[in-house]
């Protein structure tokens, strides 16, 4: 039984995978996006050969997205079609370097207006709000945590207890860099009685199932948590970033500089925090606890710990 013949759009796009996983070196992530977004492109357009692509098909292809999109009522879906034609259109270009000659004139493809992004942080008032609306320890934990210390979500779950000093904690960040990271004395105390109650040897956040006590919690593990708990105080799709940019934002409404925010933030780029440099030597503690060591007033609704479903107030 002979094999399908496969078709030249097949062998076009078979040849930019190559490139970009063997020569271009791109990550195992963005080479699974780029396949799964460009196999599903070429299966909508419906054409044998990429060259054969015109602007005019190419603009009703667009069509058709946004409007199947738009049906599900999720505003990002049409930031996530710009995605999708970013993608295709560099392996245009590709093929253009690679001297095929194309119908469609990329220079011409007009991407969906961007929707602007939605809120991206919550204010010390907001925090507090949420916190009213803890039902268990270790949620209140996590929040005024994230919310001391602007935690990538990578670093937060994989937090230790053998990280924590006193009031510092030590993170491993990007490139595993290590940084450290400070907590308030309210924080430390709520934080401390968790580590109490539950025994904890290893990791921080650990959840209880009927096979394995002491696991360990993933990062869509917490989201989901916080989300629900965001949900009940009236904010709509909790996002764990969000919070580090409100410790951001916090630190800069409080007075904060430009510099320091970089320093706690923990950022190696001085563009991604700030349009200025101004060095500061020296322990940043007493920094962050003249802008950030206030006590958000404590949640009385959290003073319940679920242990093999076991109540247990605190």
């Amino acid at each position: 039984m002979t094999k399908p013949r496969r078709l030249p759009i097949e062998n076009q796009l078979r040849a930019y995978l190559d490139w970009s996983k063997n020569i271009k070196q791109v990550t195992a992530s963005t080479y699974i996006n780029k396949t799964v977004i460009l196999k599903r492109f070429i299966k909508e357009i419906e054409l044998e050969d990429i060259t054969e692509l015109s602007n005019k098909a190419f603009d009703k292809w667009v069509q058709k997205k946004l409007i199947k999109k738009c049906k599900t009522g999720r505003q990002y879906n049409i930031n996530s079609v710009r995605l999708e034609i970013s993608v295709i259109i560099a392996w245009l270009e590709w093929l253009k370097d690679m001297d095929y000659k194309l119908k469609i004139k990329t220079r011409m493809i007009v991407k969906p207006k961007a929707i602007p992004s939605r809120r991206k942080w919550y204010t010390s008032n907001d925090i507090s709000k949420v916190l009213n609306h803890c039902e268990e320890l270790i949620d209140e934990v996590m929040i005024r945590v994230l919310f001391n210390t602007g935690l990538r979500a990578r670093e937060f779950v994989n937090l230790k207890l053998s990280d924590i000093d006193n009031r510092t904690i030590y993170v491993f960040g990007k490139g595993r860099k290590q940084g450290w990271v400070y907590i308030s004395e309210y924080t430390k105390q709520r934080l401390d009685l968790w580590i109490h109650v539950m025994g904890i040897k290893d990791y921080l956040w650990i959840k209880g199932t009927r096979n394995n006590y002491h696991k360990q919690m993933t990062v869509d593990g917490i989201r989901k948590r916080l989300k629900a708990v965001f949900m009940r105080a009236g904010f709509d799709d909790f996002q764990m970033h969000e919070m580090r940019h409100s410790f951001a934002t916090d630190l800069r409404n409080k007075g904060a500089d430009m510099d320091v925010i970089q320093k706690l933030m923990r950022h190696s780029s001085l563009q991604v925090t700030q349009h200025y440099l101004h060095n500061l030597e020296g322990d940043l503690c007493p920094v962050w606890d003249k802008v950030k060591n206030y006590q958000i007033s404590p949640n009385h609704h959290s003073q319940t710990v679920y242990i093999r479903g076991e109540m247990i107030s605190v």
